[in-house]
């Protein structure tokens, strides 16, 4: 085997342990003797070569079998959601909207599933993103509610307190206009803070240092704060990781160095 397929093979492998590892997928020993097992087995590996079209199939499969249900729709929201990233316009508008209604039907199966609820606040945060101020304001009281929900339920998961310091710093860093404009529809949602947005992160990280997209953020957070040693220190640590935690790793660390590349030089 050549060096760069041996390569791949350990790159698969290494993504294929932490989607089955991570805390915020359901686990059920039941699930192995699904039908339902096979499809998600088929998922977990087309997530592995980043091929999320066909994830996303594979686990849209698995999400019709009872014993593998909720696994399948949490795993399913992220393939979509990932889409969604890289997707613009109504092909956008699409995979958000399916991404929410499948985290909907998880949570309706499992109303006691934290990653159920986290993933939905994850999709929610994806789609409010591309929405006006008052559904924006309206999806944010939602967010907040079902990550803590989430939290209560478990936790240790590390994407709640990424999905919570993401909103803390969103509504957080508003400007007086838009908090001006939001008075129009209810108000800014209380409690808020930069701060609160670093200690989310850093639980995150603490949680699970490996995953890219935590570090990322987290150093984009200091950065925002004017810690920008502390920036640097996460971004370098973003790069340095393998990219294995998700299927865009190598996506959140060209941002990584982006970020890197525009900080004050050191003296």
């Amino acid at each position: 085997m050549s060096v760069s397929r041996l390569n791949l093979a350990i790159r698969v492998a290494a993504v294929l342990a932490a989607v089955a590892g991570a805390g915020i997928f359901a686990r059920a020993s039941a699930a192995d003797a699904a039908p339902g097992a096979g499809a998600l087995a088929r998922g977990d590996d087309a997530y592995a070569h980043a091929d999320l079209p066909a994830a996303a199939a594979a686990y849209e499969e698995a999400s019709h079998d009872s014993a593998t249900r909720v696994t399948a729709l949490c795993r399913l929201v992220r393939a979509q959601s990932e889409m969604a990233e890289d997707s613009t316009g109504e092909s956008q508008q699409r995979l958000l909207s399916s991404a929410v209604t499948h985290a909907r039907d998880a949570v309706a199966a499992a109303p006691d599933s934290a990653a159920a609820h986290v993933w939905l606040a994850a999709a929610l945060g994806r789609q409010a993103l591309h929405e006006g101020p008052k559904s924006r304001l309206a999806l944010a009281r939602e967010i907040k509610s079902e990550v803590d929900r989430g939290i209560a339920l478990d936790p240790d998961i590390g994407r709640a307190y990424h999905v919570r310091g993401l909103w803390n710093r969103n509504i957080a860093s508003l400007n007086f206009f838009e908090r001006s404009g939001a008075a129009m529809f209810g108000g800014v949602p209380q409690g808020a803070s930069m701060d609160n947005a670093i200690a989310d992160l850093e639980k995150a990280v603490a949680l699970e240092p490996d995953y890219v997209n935590h570090r990322l953020e987290l150093g984009r957070t200091y950065h925002m704060m004017h810690r920008d040693d502390d920036a640097r220190r996460e971004l370098e640590k973003c790069i340095a990781l393998p990219p294995t935690s998700s299927a865009r790793d190598a996506r959140y660390q060209v941002d990584a160095r982006q970020l890197l590349s525009r900080l004050p030089h050191q003296p």
